[in-house]
């Protein structure tokens, strides 16, 4: 019955919720947990240097808060833009069990911080439509999503779906595409100032244009046979949603098809991101799991037939159970 009790904005889901995701963070302590090394850029190796003083048991928790805001974070985003045509508390459901699918998507890495930083950027998207101050909005969004790419490179590629934002929720305006590129700049600016003083920017020079990202497309391992099962349920679930989507499209207003709209385009633009990375753990799909988390909790939230929407959820659950304690 959980589909139902998430189908309401009441305070005894959001408990849950973080009930849920405790219970994730710590089978995964025991079961698969690890720290990805540092990548070259420079708030990621930050953030690994910190936590290397932490006690062994303080990742998990941050991973743990991590993850449990950000659901709720992308929840009220959501909601306050009005993207699914009510609010509830699918969003934050759906996206705990997507960021928990996997085994690596629960470890120490970059795409963990990455995910609280776009859903911010979501906030300023979305907020660019017939918005009140769009010059410091298109500034915002798009520093904060350059600041992504300190964390994890390949996280350029995602300058993409910000263009795209501004051409959909924007009439062309120079201005604001300059407070954009401007934005965009900035944090690497700093970034190279940094090292120059430093007398290390040729490191970082490399980092970025030489070994930062992969120039040949290599697909060999771009799906894992072992977790067909749970690729499956999520592609039919996604399948679901659109095609519910599309039955009411037009029945939702403007802005929110819009914003549907993108989220739609920025599932291939975050796979453009996958083939460009040089790592080749499955981390690197974690950053689907925010606009895919929105696709289906719209089919849960529309779902006429409720146990057959409780049945998808459970054989996502035993999908997640597969994974952790039968292939692991």
């Amino acid at each position: 019955m959980l589909i139902k009790a998430f189908r309401s904005t009441q305070i005894f889901p959001l408990i849950l919720l973080v009930i849920l995701s405790g219970a994730m963070w710590m089978i995964s302590k025991s079961v698969s947990y690890r720290v990805v090394d540092p990548n070259g850029m420079p708030l990621y190796d930050l953030v690994i240097a910190l936590i290397g003083y932490l006690p062994v048991w303080a990742g998990p928790i941050i991973g743990f808060l991590l993850t449990t805001s950000q659901a709720i974070h992308l929840n009220f985003v959501l909601n306050k833009h009005e993207v699914l045509y009510r609010s509830s508390w699918l969003p934050a459901l759906l996206y705990v069990v997507l960021i928990g699918l996997l085994p690596p998507f629960l470890w120490i890495h970059p795409l963990l911080f990455v995910n609280s930083i776009l859903i911010f950027v979501f906030d300023r998207l979305f907020s660019l439509y017939k918005g009140n101050s769009p010059l410091a909005l298109a500034f915002d969004s798009a520093f904060l999503l350059s600041l992504s790419a300190l964390f994890y490179l390949p996280a350029v590629i995602l300058f993409i779906f910000y263009f795209l934002c501004i051409i959909i929720l924007r009439p062309f305006s120079w201005r604001e595409w300059m407070a954009g590129i401007f934005g965009l700049l900035f944090p690497f600016f700093f970034a190279f100032l940094y090292y120059f003083l430093r007398d290390e920017l040729q490191l970082f020079y490399e980092r970025v244009f030489v070994s930062g990202i992969k120039r040949q497309i290599d697909l060999q391992h771009f799906f894992t046979i072992s977790y067909t099962l749970s690729i499956a349920i999520v592609g039919v679930l996604f399948l679901l949603s659109l095609l519910r989507l599309q039955t009411n499209y037009f029945k939702n207003v403007t802005k929110s098809r819009l914003i549907q709209q993108l989220l739609v385009l920025m599932i291939p633009v975050c796979l453009l991101s996958v083939l460009v990375s040089r790592d080749e753990l499955l981390f690197r799909f974690n950053t689907i799991a925010l606009p895919l988390s929105v696709y289906l909790s719209y089919y849960f939230l529309t779902a006429k037939k409720i146990w057959m929407a409780e049945l998808f959820f459970l054989l996502l659950l035993s999908s997640w159970i597969y994974n952790y304690f039968i292939i692991q």
